[in-house]
Formats: C-alpha cells, structure tokens, sequence
C-alpha cells in the first residue's frame, strides 16, 4: 500500500470514529423534557407547569381520538436561538394522559427570516443531536428527522406559508397509541365492564352451571 493510499485510508477512519462520536453524543443528550414538559406525565402536571411559568392557553381540546392538545403562547425553556419578538407557541399532546408529545411552533413573517430560522435550527440541532437520521421534501414542505432511545425528533418547515416546527414524539406511549388502535381496528379493545355484566346482563359471576331458564 503506497502512503496517499495509507493516507486516505486514515482519513476515512478518523471520519468513521469522528461520526462514530457524534452518534454516541446524540445517544447521550436525549431529553425526556426538551421544551420543559416531562415525558408522560399529565395533562393537569402540565397545567400546572403552564401556570408556574406564568403562560396562557391559547387552545384546550380533544379530538374524535381522545388526543388532548394543549397550546400556549410562547415557551417556558430557553433555547440558544434568537426568538425574540418572534411568533412562536408550544402544543402539548396527550394520549390516555399520558403526554405523547410537544412541539415548539412558529411563523416567520417573511421568507428571509424563515429561512435565517430554519439555518438557526438547524445548526442548534446538529449540534445537540447530531446528523439527521433521514430528511425528505414533498411540495413546498422540507423535513428532517432523528431518531433516538425512546424519542423520535421530527423538523418541518413549510416554504408555502413560512411555518416552521420541532416535533418530539415519546415513542412508548406512541407505541401504546399504534396499538391501542390497531385493538379498535381488530375489534379486540372492547373492555368488560364488571357492574354492566352484573346488574345488566345479570350474568356476571354467574356459575357456568346456570341456565336461561334460572336453574
């Protein structure tokens, strides 16, 4: 092996241990509370947390699915980005009370400054997390993802209206979610309510030996 061979062979081994690097450190740097609010906890925890931070709900609601999604205005962490003054809010979702995730919100007012955010984001990202594990665009929309232990991290920006968003998802009460639905679409969720079965159906407890007729 002549040494520019050598050469770019040590190279490319400092690149693989240098990504190497970084993808321990994203492994390493997963937050559970990224934008304040833990993971899993409740929608009257999190009330509380809102209320502490002196912050106002700007939506309260839940969908045909029992998705609980709570907005407010602005954001109770600090990120090293430059959002003063900038349009911004947080949504919370809710599964089974569970929080299933949180996602931090923006409208740039023009497409410079939704382009500086997307670059400021993006650096904050790469830096705290690492490389993307995968990026697409369709339309006018761009999309970047990481996935983590336990947290999959979803960048969006929609060129067509210069919206801008950063989505953490908690994959086990996602995962909870997927099942829970995929019970309803198997017809396998049905639960037996206990007092129904009883005072209703009267067939409750009933000893197997026991017949229409009442013998």
């Amino acid at each position: 092996m002549d040494r520019l061979k050598k050469r770019h062979l040590l190279i490319l081994i400092a690149l693989s241990l240098l990504v190497a690097a970084r993808h321990a450190q994203a492994q390493q740097n997963v937050n559970l509370a990224p934008l304040g609010f833990t993971f899993g906890i409740s929608d009257g925890d999190a009330k509380d947390i809102i209320e502490k931070n002196g912050k106002r709900i700007i939506d309260d609601s839940v969908d045909s699915k029992k998705i609980r999604t709570i907005v407010i205005q602005g954001m109770i962490v600090s990120l090293p980005l430059d959002l003063e003054g900038k349009d911004i809010s947080t949504s919370l979702e809710f599964f089974d009370n569970k929080l299933l995730s949180s996602s931090l919100n923006l409208n740039a007012k023009d497409e410079t400054e939704r382009t500086q955010m997307r670059d400021e984001f993006m650096k904050y990202l790469t830096d705290t997390y690492g490389q993307p594990s995968s990026k697409d665009s369709m339309l006018s929309f761009r999309t970047w993802t990481w996935d983590m232990p336990d947290v999959k991290l979803v960048f969006h920006t929609n060129e067509k209206n210069n919206e801008i968003k950063m989505v953490y998802t908690y994959e086990p009460v996602n995962q909870a979610k997927r099942d829970k639905e995929l019970d309803k679409l198997r017809g396998t969720d049905q639960q037996i309510d206990p007092a129904q079965e009883m005072f209703i159906k009267g067939d409750y407890s009933k000893p197997k030996y026991y017949d229409e007729t009442g013998h």
